[in-house]
């Protein structure tokens, strides 16, 4: 009789079974882990965190010492920073598009505005994360130098 499906599991009843193959680290006596007790931790990369405050246009890190005046701009590219854009409790899908309760709503999300619950949008982020940067991948690869060389300006 033929099988429409012939996937692992599909009326496995009347199939012969196939024996299970041991892989070496599943053997008695061996320690799950791919790494011997000489080598402890040699693998573990740590990742690290900070917080950090950025400019909703430009993505420019900037530092918040006690509170954004409404007078505060970027001084990467000059934008507000006491926008809605870059609050704590903006949310599109919200009311008002805030998650406090606001009255009115606030025309244009990128502009100063005086709102009473503005609190600057703090993200977590990851430290350096060990990458090689572009120009360090390029110097190792004759390609990509050849690539980066091309559209040299």
């Amino acid at each position: 009789m033929s099988r429409k499906y012939s996937q692992a599991g599909y009326m496995d009843s009347d199939r012969e079974r196939k024996p299970r193959v041991v892989r070496r680290s599943q053997e008695p006596g061996r320690p799950k882990s791919p790494l011997n007790a000489t080598d402890k931790g040699a693998g573990r990369v740590e990742t690290k965190f900070h917080l950090v405050t950025r400019c909703n246009n430009c993505a420019a890190e900037f530092q918040v010492e006690d509170k954004i005046q409404a007078a505060d701009r970027c001084k990467n590219c000059g934008t507000d920073l006491h926008t809605c854009r870059n609050c704590l409790n903006f949310d599109p899908a919200a009311r008002n598009e805030c998650m406090k309760p606001v009255e009115a709503r606030v025309p244009s999300k990128n502009q100063n505005n005086f709102c009473a619950y503005f609190e600057a949008k703090v993200l977590i982020e990851k430290q350096g994360s060990g990458a090689p940067s572009p120009a360090a991948k390029a110097a190792t690869n004759p390609h990509h130098q050849a690539f980066h060389d091309l559209f040299k300006s």
